[in-house]
């Protein structure tokens, strides 16, 4: 394709747009290729000539435009050197993944996280064949995609790469590879990669050396955007430490909002910071004993520059009272060992006693978030029981957590235990197990409004051992088929049964290493 084609294509399409009337056809070079095939045309009629020519023209440039270059070939994927899954539980993945759109939601909630878990838990890789449903279905099923990206493994992160819908793969692969990533390909990426890049490698050299992700955000942090530096910020949680507490304090400063925000949070759980030094003061000065068992309350009267700093917000963003709202977050970012100063005695003899009913309510609720917050197990232990948040018992070791959600379903049944028993471990213990069976039976033999446990008993399905299947098989047998209960008993022992069969299927000899 020459300079003189494309100029006569030019002026073709001028003179195409303005008309042949306004504007004659162009002429073409004479004895050029192009100009001996135009001597044929012979059209008399200016815009029939226009066209043909055009046509040549066209002809030409697409005849002489010269080869491009072709895409690089990817490099080679890394060996992965696990086996892969038996070819009974391959067959089992298929299925779940490749069900019926209405089927298929089922598959995902109840029986993949488990299978996906168990293949992990036993070192195996996922199938090759089955990668791509498998990061189609984690894309939108964001709880599991740290189980499908640990069992997709390095062909898993290959492939992120070359497609920007699995890009997810990536950043969540990357906090587990921090040992393996080299110092100069992570200062590349922290300069020059995408948000949730930099967040992934962020939050990997957090891991390795909190000192090190503590410099590099410092190093940037000027220049970062304001929504970027809060989320930059939460990934300090990991490894934080007093050697933080001066950048954080400066942040308390930001004009971001939200930043102000996180670096408060962060600060109040560090008893030793100066932030909650600076709490525990304006709390001793608000909540005091009042002999052997009430409590004297006095509220802030204004919300200070000072508190305004520290991360209290003047307005409350519920509409609660002023005083109420500011008591309630100073109580919450005040360090748990503060109160056994205060009141000279343990948390729960601190919790029995007496509150004005005016503040009551606040003191309680910012109890109970310092102890998720600074993960206090004496304290979440007192509280739970007390119509504290469910949230307390996270703080609490698993079995610790279902031994109190059992005897909370023993005595009050399933009607308002359904957030409570998600909390709990994947697979239910033995003693909260026995109680969910029993209260369902108690529910059925009382004939109890059955809809009201659907919820329940998806639930138990999911995380009854599955070795309680004979026994619910008898339950849906005592209850009836043709009836709802007899109906839900037989269709958690169904699913029970299947979860038994998938674990079996690990057991069969793995496939060769591809």
């Amino acid at each position: 394709m020459t300079a003189g084609t494309e100029a006569l294509w030019d002026d073709l399409v001028s003179t195409a747009l303005v008309g042949t009337g306004k504007r004659p056809v162009p002429g073409v070079e004479p004895g050029s290729a192009l100009g001996t095939a135009v001597d044929g045309i012979g059209r008399e009629d200016s815009a029939e000539r226009l066209l043909d020519l055009a046509a040549l023209a066209l002809v030409h440039r697409r005849a002489g435009r010269r080869p491009g270059t072709g895409a690089a070939r990817p490099a080679a994927c890394a060996p992965d050197p696990r086996p892969a899954v038996p070819e009974r539980a391959r067959g089992r993945l298929r299925v779940l993944l490749g069900s019926s759109t209405g089927d298929r939601r089922t598959a995902i909630a109840e029986l993949l996280p488990e299978w996906l878990a168990e293949a992990r838990e036993r070192g195996y890789r996922a199938p090759e064949s089955e990668l791509p449903a498998l990061l189609d279905t984690a894309r939108s099923h964001s709880e599991l995609r740290a189980d499908v990206a640990a069992l997709a493994g390095p062909r898993g992160r290959w492939l992120a790469r070359l497609n920007p819908d699995w890009a997810w793969a990536a950043r969540v692969a990357a906090a587990d590879l921090a040992a393996e990533e080299p110092a100069s390909e992570g200062a590349e990426v922290w300069r020059h990669g995408l948000f949730g890049e930099r967040l992934a490698h962020l939050t990997a050299l957090r891991r390795r050396d909190p000192a090190a992700a503590r410099g590099l955000l410092e190093h940037t942090w000027r220049e970062e955007p304001a929504e970027d530096r809060a989320q930059f910020l939460a990934v300090l949680r990991t490894g934080l430490s007093l050697d933080d507490e001066a950048f954080l304090e400066a942040a308390l400063d930001d004009r971001g909002k939200a930043v102000r925000a996180g670096a408060s949070a962060l600060l109040s759980t560090l008893p030793e910071s100066a932030l909650a030094r600076r709490m525990a003061e304006r709390a001793r000065a608000c909540v005091r004993r009042d002999g052997a068992g009430a409590v004297v309350v006095l509220p802030p009267e204004v919300c200070d520059e000072a508190m305004r700093r520290d991360g209290i917000a003047g307005t409350s963003p519920t509409g609660r009272e002023e005083r109420a709202w500011w008591l309630g977050e100073i109580v919450a970012a005040t360090p748990l060992s503060v109160w056994a100063e205060v009141f000279g005695e343990a948390p729960d003899l601190i919790l029995r006693r007496r509150l004005p009913r005016r503040w009551a309510e606040d003191i309680r609720d910012g109890w109970a978030r310092a102890a998720v917050a600074q993960k206090d197990a004496d304290w979440a232990r007192a509280q739970v029981g007390r119509g504290a948040p469910t949230r307390l018992l996270l703080v609490l070791p698993e079995d610790e957590r279902a031994g109190h959600v059992a005897a909370h379903v023993a005595e009050h049944g399933l009607s308002e235990a359904f957030q409570l028993l998600a909390g709990c471990p994947a697979v239910w213990p033995k003693v909260l197990g026995r109680a969910v069976v029993e209260a369902l039976a108690r529910a059925a033999r009382e004939s109890a409004y059955p809809w009201s446990f659907s919820g329940v008993t998806g639930l138990a399905a999911r995380s009854l051992d599955p070795g309680l299947a004979a026994e619910i098989e008898g339950l849906a047998a005592a209850a009836g088929e043709d009836g709802y209960w007899g109906k839900a008993f037989a269709d958690v022992a169904a699913t029970l049964r299947e979860r038994a069969l998938m674990r079996a299927e690990f057991d069969a000899p793995a496939a060769r290493v591809g």
